[in-house]
C-alpha cells in the first residue's frame, strides 16, 4: 500500500489500522528515510529534525538534562492540596521547624502537584504526526498499529525523587507529609456510590455528621484537630469522627482464568482512608530518621515498628491515629515470610488501610528485583493500597549520578578514546535502564508498562523494546524520545548547576606518592611473576597470565596488585619466591624451549631480583608477621630488640601495631612512675613481655596454613608462578574489626588525659615517626593534622586496609568507627548516629 494512500486511508476515519508483518518491518526500515515534504509533526518540525537534540545522546546525559523542577499550583484542582502547594513554596508548613532551600520546595512541591493533579499522558509507544492534509495521527512502529486517535494512560502518581547526595532528600520528604497531613486519602472514583449510607440503629447527628465528613475526605484536622498555630482541639468531635472512619470496600480481583464450576468469590476488603504515609528506610538509616523528625519537626506522630518479629502488627484503627509508618526494609521484607510461614495475617491491619504515599528510601535497590524474581518487600507491597508511591534515591542507578557529561571538542585520540568508552558504558547503560524499568514496572506501576498480558482492551508493553535503545540489545528498537520523555515523567531533580552553589564546595585534590622501598619491592614482585610466566608459557599456553581462559586468574591478579599498592608484605612468601625462582633457573639450563635473546635477559633480571627480594630482612619479617612494619624512634631505655620484628638492636626500631599496643598497655599504669618502670625494665619484666609478644604474633599466624589441607590452594600457572595471594588469615582480621565492643552514643570512651605530672622521662622522647608502607604513613599524618577540627571519612576497598589503619589510629588513640560489610544491623545504624552527633569520634 502506497504510504500516501496509508496516510489518507488513517485519516478518512479508520480508527484502527493493524499491519501484516511484512509491512510491519517495511515501515520501519522506511521511516527514518522519509523526507519533511511527506511527514511533519504537528509543530511543524520535520519527523527528522524533531529529536535532533536527543539522538546520541548518553543516559548519563539524559538524566543530568531533566529539567529541573517548576510546579504550577494553579494547576492543582483540589483547593486543599493547592494551598498545602503554596505553602511548600513559601516554607509556611504547620509544624516545619526548618526553612526549605528554594529547590527543595520546589521538589515538594512538584511532589505534591504529581499526587494531586491526575494527569492524562500520551501512550509514549505512539509517534504523533501529520499527513500532508495535516491531519493527526499516531502509529506504533514496534506492532505496526497505526491510530486516528491518540491513546491516553494515567501519569504515575508518584516517582523517583533523584536530588543530589546531601541535598536535604529526607527534609522534602517531610515537608511533604507535613504539608499533607490534614488531607485524607479518597475513595477511588469508580469505587464512589450514590447509595445511602444505611445504619442498623439511627444515629446521632454528630456521628451523622462526622460519617459524612470521613467519607468524602474533608480534611477535617485543619479545623477540629488543632494544626494551625494557636488552633482549638475540638475534643468532642474529633472523638465523633474517630468513631466513624472513612472507609470504602474494594472489590476482589477477576478470576484470571476461566472456570466450568462456580467458584466462590472472597467478599470486597474493607478499606479505612488514612492520612498515614508509609515510609521504608534501610535499617542503617531507621535512626537517621527519627534524628531528621525530631530535628525539623513538631507534632508529627510516628510509630516506628520494629522488633515484633511474629507477633502480630498494631489493628488498623491504632494505626489511624498516626502520620508515619517507619519501617526498616529487613523488617518490612520480614513481613512477607512470617505470614507465609505461620498462616497468620501478620499484614491484616496493613493491608486494611488506604495509605496517603508510601516512600522507600535508598529505593534504587527495588530495581535488582524482576517479574519472576520479586524481593520481599514487592511481594509486601503488592498486598497493601497505597495512593501514590515515591523512590528516594540520589543515584536511581549506578550509572546515574549528578556531572556534567556533555561533549566537549576532542583531539583524535581523545575521540577514540571516547568512542571506546561509550561502546564499554553500553553495557553499563542497559543495567541502568533495566532497574529503572523494574522500579517503573514493578514498584510505580506506570502504564503501559506495567500493563499486563491478561488485561482485557489493552496490550503489554515491553520496557526493552520500547525504552530501551538499539546500542543496548538487538531486540531493543526504543526511539531516544520515548526514553527522554519517560525519564522525565520518572524523575524529579534539579540539575546540579542549580543546586551546587547552596552544597558545600568539593576541594578535590590528587596527591602523588613515592611509594617506599617495601612498596616498590612488592610491586616489582609482581612483575617478576609475570615475566616468569610470559615467557616460560610463550605467551601462548592456556597457563598464560593473559589467555583468554585465564581472566579469572588476570581479574584477581589485578585485584591483588591494587591491594598490594597500600601494603603488601605478606603477598608472595619466601617459599612461593623461591620455588618460582628455581622453576626459572630449570628452565634456563634445560633450554628445551627456545627463546629470544631479549627474553632471556629479561629473566635473568628477574631471577636475579627474586633473590635480591628473598634477602630483605624486613620483607621476611612481614610475611612472618603479617603485619606493616612500624618505625619507632627513642624506644624505652633503648631496649627495642626484644620488642621488634627482626630481633636487631638500633634506632628506630622496627615493630608493629599489636606490639606497640600491647607496651602501651603494658607502660599505661605507670606513665608518669619513673620508679616503678624503672623496676620493670630492671627486673626484666619488660624484657621478658616482649618476647613473649612476640612469640604469640608467630604463633597466631600459622605458619602451617599453606598445607592445611581444608584450604583452598592458591592457584599456580607456568612457571610455577601464583597471583599474589595474601596468606594473611581474613577471618582473624575481619573479627578484629568487627569484635570491637558497641557503646551508646552518650557511652563513647574518650581520649585518655594525660596526668599533670607529666610523662616518665623514659616514655617522653618515644615516637612512632614512619610505617612500610607510603599511603599508610601519608594518611596518618593527614588524620593527625585535621582530626582536631575536621570529621574524615575514609574509603577503602579490602578488610586489610581498615585493619592497618585501625592499628595505627589505636596506638594514637584516635577514636575511629569501622564501617564494615558484616557489621549487624544494629551496629550500622549506631555507628552513623554515634558519628554524626559524638564530636570524639573524628
Amino acid at each position: 500500500m502506497p504510504l500516501t494512500s496509508l496516510s489518507r486511508y488513517v485519516a478518512a476515519g479508520c480508527l484502527v489500522l493493524q499491519l501484516d508483518e511484512r509491512s510491519t518491518q517495511l515501515l520501519r526500515e522506511i521511516w527514518p528515510l522519509l523526507e519533511p515534504t511527506q511527514f511533519k509533526s504537528l509543530d511543524g518540525v520535520d519527523r527528522k529534525g524533531c529529536l535532533q537534540d536527543v539522538e546520541g545522546q548518553s543516559l548519563l546525559q539524559m538524566f543530568n538534562n531533566i529539567p529541573s523542577p517548576d510546579p504550577d499550583p494553579d494547576e492543582i484542582g483540589d483547593f486543599d492540596a493547592r494551598e498545602a502547594a503554596l505553602s511548600l513554596l513559601d516554607s509556611k508548613v504547620n509544624g516545619l521547624d526548618t526553612t526549605l532551600y528554594v529547590y527543595q520546595r520546589r521538589s515538594a512541591a512538584l511532589m505534591l502537584q504529581k499526587e494531586s493533579q491526575k494527569q492524562q499522558v500520551l501512550d509514549p509507544r505512539l509517534v504523533k504526526v501529520a499527513d500532508q492534509l495535516g491531519a493527526p495521527w499516531y502509529y506504533d512502529a514496534v506492532t505496526g498499529t497505526c491510530l486516528q486517535e491518540p491513546r491516553y494512560y494515567d501519569a504515575p502518581c508518584g516517582g523517583i525523587l533523584a536530588e543530589e547526595m546531601g541535598s536535604g532528600k529526607t527534609l522534602i520528604c517531610l515537608a511533604l507529609i507535613l504539608a499533607t497531613r490534614h488531607i485524607p486519602t479518597a475513595i477511588p472514583d469508580h469505587l464512589r456510590t450514590d447509595e445511602p449510607v444505611v445504619r442498623r440503629q439511627v444515629g446521632s447527628l454528630a456521628d451523622m455528621a462526622a460519617a459524612c465528613i470521613t467519607r468524602n475526605s474533608v480534611p477535617w484536622k485543619i479545623v477540629f484537630g488543632g494544626l494551625e498555630p494557636g488552633g482549638i482541639e475540638y475534643t468532642r468531635c474529633v472523638d465523633a469522627i474517630r468513631r466513624n472512619p472513612g472507609c470504602y470496600h474494594l472489590p476482589p480481583p477477576p478470576c484470571r482464568r476461566f472456570v466450568r464450576r462456580s467458584k466462590v468469590l472472597p467478599p470486597p476488603t474493607k478499606l479505612y482512608l488514612s492520612h498515614l504515609s508509609l515510609v521504608i528506610v534501610p535499617p542503617n538509616l531507621v535512626q537517621q530518621w527519627k534524628q531528621e523528625i525530631a530535628k525539623h519537626t513538631s507534632g508529627l506522630k510516628v510509630l516506628h515498628i520494629d522488633g515484633l518479629h511474629g507477633l502480630p502488627l498494631p489493628t488498623a484503627e491504632e494505626l489511624l491515629e498516626h502520620d508515619i509508618i517507619l519501617f526498616s526494609s529487613a523488617r518490612f521484607g520480614e513481613l512477607w515470610l512470617e505470614s507465609h510461614s505461620s498462616g497468620a495475617l501478620i499484614m491484616k491491619s496493613l493491608a486494611e488501610v488506604q495509605f496517603k504515599r508510601c516512600i522507600v528510601d535508598e529505593g534504587h535497590k527495588l530495581g535488582n528485583s524482576s517479574v519472576s524474581r520479586k524481593s520481599n518487600i514487592h511481594v509486601v507491597l503488592d498486598r497493601l493500597h497505597f495512593s501514590s508511591k515515591w523512590v528516594v534515591t540520589g543515584t536511581p542507578s549506578k550509572g546515574l549520578f549528578g556531572v556534567d557529561d556533555s561533549p566537549s571538542p576532542q583531539s583524535d585520540g581523545q575521540k577514540s578514546q571516547l568512542k571506546r568508552r561509550q561502546q564499554t558504558s553500553a553495557d553499563l547503560e542497559s543495567d541502568d535502564l533495566k532497574r529503572i524499568g523494574s522500579i517503573a514496572t514493578l514498584y510505580l506501576k506506570m502504564r503501559p508498562w506495567a500493563n499486563q498480558s491478561t488485561e482485557a482492551g489493552d496490550s503489554a508493553a515491553d520496557w526493552a523494546v520500547y525504552v530501551m535503545q538499539p546500542r543496548h540489545s538487538n531486540r531493543s528498537t526504543g526511539r531516544a524520545g520515548c526514553l527522554k520523555l519517560t525519564l522525565e515523567s520518572l524523575i524529579i531533580r534539579h540539575r546540579l548547576s542549580e543546586v551546587s552553589k547552596l552544597l558545600p564546595t568539593v576541594d578535590e585534590k590528587i596527591v602523588y606518592l613515592d611509594g617506599s622501598y617495601q612498596d616498590r619491592l612488592v610491586l616489582n614482585l609482581f612483575s617478576m611473576m609475570i615475566i616468569f610466566n610470559a615467557v616460560q608459557s610463550q605467551r601462548t599456553d592456556q597457563d598464560y597470565f593473559f589467555h583468554p581462559r585465564q581472566r579469572k586468574a588476570l581479574v584477581e591478579l589485578v585485584s591483588n596488585l591494587r591491594q598490594a599498592s597500600f601494603f603488601g608484605g605478606s603477598f608472595f612468601s619466601p617459599k612461593q619466591i623461591r620455588r618460582a625462582i628455581e622453576t626459572a633457573e630449570e628452565f634456563l639450563q634445560e633450554c628445551k624451549v627456545p627463546i629470544s635473546a631479549k627474553d632471556e635477559a629479561l629473566l635473568r633480571e628477574a631471577i636475579q631480583f627474586g633473590h635480591l627480594a628473598l634477602e630483605n630482612d624486613i620483607k621476611t619479617c612481614a610475611n612472618l608477621f603479617r603485619e606493616v612494619p612500624l618505625y619507632v624512634q627513642n624506644f624505652p631505655w633503648g631496649a627495642g630488640r626484644e620488642w621488634s620484628l627482626d630481633l636487631k638492636e638500633g634506632d628506630p626500631v622496627c615493630t608493629d601495631s599489636r606490639m606497640v599496643l600491647a607496651l602501651q598497655k603494658l607502660l599505661q599504669p605507670l606513665i608518669d612512675a619513673p620508679i616503678s618502670l624503672q623496676m620493670i625494665f630492671d627486673s626484666g619484666r619488660f624484657t621478658m613481655r616482649g618476647l613473649e609478644e612476640r612469640s604469640k604474633g608467630i604463633e597466631d599466624q600459622d605458619p602451617n596454613a599453606e598445607s592445611t589441607p581444608q584450604k583452598k590452594q592458591p592457584k599456580v600457572l607456568a612457571g610455577n608462578t601464583q597471583l599474589g595471594q595474601d596468606t594473611a588469615t581474613p577471618s582473624k582480621r575481619r573479627s578484629s574489626i568487627l569484635g570491637k565492643p558497641l557503646f551508646k552514643a552518650e557511652e563513647v570512651p574518650v581520649n585518655a588525659e594525660l596526668h599533670e605530672t607529666g610523662i616518665a622521662e623514659a616514655l617522653a622522647q618515644t615516637q612512632l615517626i614512619s610505617t612500610a608502607s607510603a599511603k599508610l604513613s601519608y594518611m596518618i599524618d593527614q588524620i593527625v593534622k585535621y582530626q582536631e577540627s575536621e570529621q574524615i571519612i575514609i574509603f577503602y576497598e579490602s578488610d586489610n586496609v581498615a585493619y592497618y589503619l585501625a592499628g595505627v589510629l589505636e596506638i594514637l588513640q584516635i577514636q575511629h568507627l569501622i564501617y564494615a560489610k558484616g557489621l549487624t544491623t544494629e551496629r550500622r545504624a549506631q555507628y552513623v548516629a554515634t558519628f554524626n552527633h559524638n564530636p570524639k569520634f573524628r
